[in-house]
């Protein structure tokens, strides 16, 4: 049954992007198509972070207050809170202190929204949006904290494309974002994500991570898998309209069948072409973008 919500009319779509790391498109559709970007632009605030703990302007061991409230953007709204639906349960008590670590973490592995705005808060949408555009994600932007309403009235919302999604993974994978030992840290985190699609089929023992996001009627994914470098596989999977069974269905396939186009990355063999006796090996072929 087809699923409606605010960023959902209902239409079914699907789009993605199957890539290595360093270029070269393995298969594609219609990558560049616009959706509501829910919580995969957390990818983007989890670099900002890299970059300021790289640059010494925050340590994990930081510590921060804990709060579900927070100042919106636009001048003279009110304080808001989360909204009930989207409230982590596993945060400490609003007040209570909490290291920048744990922060991060909670924006990664459980998607916590209190987290990511908390995050926002220490690096900015600016810095945020800066990852964005350093990784050639043009069609994407984080326009504002998660539950602010007031702003979202006025067209600040979180955009983007499977290609740009697939684009910020690559970029960080292949260390154009943070210094070695930063990435390493957020792909780490990524690894740590509680919430597998894309990745669902990748063998034991192999790397991998990923960041998804939701919100009715819309359910995305970006992963990466193998040794972080030009060759990782990168898959960004964008779907609209779709329930939410239908949705992580596709999404668990789709990342199924890219790992079949890059078999290296999981040490499997690489497929053999079908042979027919009358008229010769099947000529490779490319895939349909």
């Amino acid at each position: 049954m087809p699923a409606v919500g605010t960023h959902s009319d209902g239409v079914p779509l699907v789009a993605y992007q199957v890539r290595r790391a360093g270029g070269g498109v393995l298969a594609a559709r219609a990558a560049d198509e616009s959706f509501y970007a829910a919580s995969t632009v957390k990818l983007a605030v989890l670099v900002a972070a890299a970059r300021a703990l790289e640059a010494g302007a925050l340590t994990l061991d930081d510590e921060v207050v804990s709060t579900d409230t927070f100042a919106s953007q636009v001048p003279g709204a009110p304080d808001y809170r989360i909204e009930p639906d989207d409230l982590d349960g596993g945060m400490p008590a609003p007040g209570t202190p909490m290291p920048v670590r744990d922060v991060l973490t909670r924006m990664v592995v459980v998607s916590s929204n209190e987290a990511t705005n908390m995050a926002i808060d220490l690096v900015g949408l600016e810095a945020s949006n800066r990852v964005l555009a350093d990784a050639g994600a043009s069609s994407s932007t984080v326009g504002r904290k998660y539950s602010d309403l007031a702003a979202e009235e006025l067209g600040a919302s979180h955009r983007t494309t499977a290609a740009d999604l697939a684009a910020l993974m690559a970029a960080l994978v292949t260390g154009r974002l943070a210094g070695p030992v930063w990435t390493r840290w957020a792909l780490e985190l990524l690894g740590l994500q509680s919430d597998r699609q894309l990745t669902a089929a990748v063998p034991a023992g192999v790397p991998h991570g990923s960041k998804s996001g939701w919100v009715d009627g819309i359910r995305h994914d970006v992963a990466f898998v193998g040794e972080p470098g030009a060759d990782t596989l990168v898959v960004a999977v964008c779907t609209r309209g779709y329930a939410v069974q239908d949705a992580e269905e596709t999404l668990r396939a789709l990342g199924e069948l890219a790992l079949t186009l890059a078999p290296d990355v999981t040490g499997a063999a690489a497929p053999v072409p079908a042979v027919s006796a009358a008229a010769g090996p099947t000529p490779p072929t490319s895939p349909r973008s």
